[in-house]
């Protein structure tokens, strides 16, 4: 296996998708944000464009950071076209068969291709946020306590957990399809589907079954969980959410490749 990480870590910095996507995100994060940004006063009274209130005034910097690090539209979107051409056209060049040809176990390959598509979609998701802290948030950050930092870190912990979950969705249907075009159709409907049940819920009674899965779902949890003074029990349910369905979905794409007929 350890054979196998290095060959995949030797193509996976070579990967021109991977950079082409780099460099968009990191366009992204410096020049569209400043439409965002650029014009907010110093001092906010009050996260106007978020979810929640919050109970005092905060910077600029806390905002952007606060802002951008919750912002998990651009993950969903991402994984979709990472899954697909990361994973989608091994299948479809037929890759992925020489790897099987050559001895590795089913089980080596699908960990060691969830592994670097995890790494590689977590390094592109946090471009983002990344770049916007660097341009508007430096300050901020350069003056944290020890308490700020802990915060910084909290968030950031969580916003790759999060997008770990989201991510995942993507992967069954490249295990089920093989193939780049179905995988991003199918992909792109169920994001869709999830984007409109999300919208909709803040119309589900929180009490019901449905209501409360959709409360610790990560897309619709993120902003809430982000927040200084999050409940213990909300931060927790939603990391364990997260787990559950990284492990799920991890699963299920080992059992559809043991099972799939590649000659």
């Amino acid at each position: 296996m350890f054979r196998l990480f290095a060959f995949e870590w030797h193509k996976a910095v070579r990967n021109l998708a991977f950079w082409i996507i780099f460099g968009v995100m990191l366009i992204v994060g410096f020049w569209f944000s400043g439409m965002m940004f650029e014009k907010l006063p110093d001092v906010l009274s009050s996260a106007y464009g978020m979810q929640y209130a919050l109970e005092q005034p905060i910077s600029r910097g806390e905002y952007v950071f606060l802002r951008t690090i919750s912002d998990v539209s651009f993950t969903a979107w991402l994984s979709v076209i990472a899954g697909a051409m990361l994973i989608g056209l091994e299948f479809s060049n037929r890759t992925i068969n020489h790897l099987i040809y050559a001895g590795n176990s089913r089980f080596s390959i699908v960990v060691v291709k969830l592994f670097y598509f995890y790494v590689s979609t977590l390094i592109l998701s946090l471009v983002y946020p990344i770049a916007n802290c660097l341009k508007y948030s430096i300050d901020w950050i350069s003056n944290l306590t020890a308490d700020g930092l802990h915060y910084v870190l909290r968030c950031v912990t969580t916003r790759c957990v999060i997008d770990m979950a989201m991510m995942s969705f993507s992967l069954i249907s490249v295990f089920v399809f093989r193939d780049v075009i179905r995988s991003l159709g199918c992909s792109l409907i169920v994001i869709v589907v999830l984007s409109q049940l999300i919208g909709l819920a803040n119309n589900i009674n929180s009490n019901t079954l449905l209501g409360r899965l959709i409360q610790y779902f990560p897309a619709y949890a993120v902003k809430k969980i982000m927040f200084r003074d999050v409940a213990r029990s909300d931060l927790y349910y939603s990391l364990i959410y997260s787990f559950i369905m990284v492990f799920g979905t991890s699963l299920t794409c080992y059992l559809l490749f043991r099972r799939a007929d590649i000659k």
